[in-house]
């Protein structure tokens, strides 16, 4: 699913924007791949969006990323609106998977 990350830079102080995608969404977090990795500590405001419409926003710590040049990534703590997320963005991203992921079972597992 398409996401957009913002933070501010503790360098510069500028504020940083980049969009992404997830790569996994779970009940208190969510790894996506940026374009621009933050820094391992601080606070990203993630926003998720269907069609370039937000579905939810959240503030959210980072506590890892992978500087994989061909995928870099950051794992997200959700930090606010549990009970949201959970909701929000799990059932979000089944109906994306639903209307996105086309099976074919003879082929190849997905897992």
């Amino acid at each position: 699913m398409p996401v957009r990350a913002s933070w501010v830079d503790e360098e510069s102080g500028e504020k940083v924007h980049t969009d992404g995608t997830t790569e996994n969404i779970g009940e208190t977090s969510a790894l996506v791949n940026l374009d621009r990795l933050p820094p391992v500590g601080s606070e990203v405001h993630l926003t998720i969006l269907d069609e370039d419409k937000p579905i939810i926003n959240v503030q959210t710590q980072v506590i890892r990323v992978e500087r994989d040049p061909s995928k870099p990534m950051a794992a997200l703590s959700v930090l606010q609106n549990l009970k949201k997320w959970k909701v929000t963005a799990m059932d979000a991203a089944q109906k994306w998977v639903t209307r996105h992921w086309q099976l074919n079972y003879e082929e190849e597992w997905v897992n």
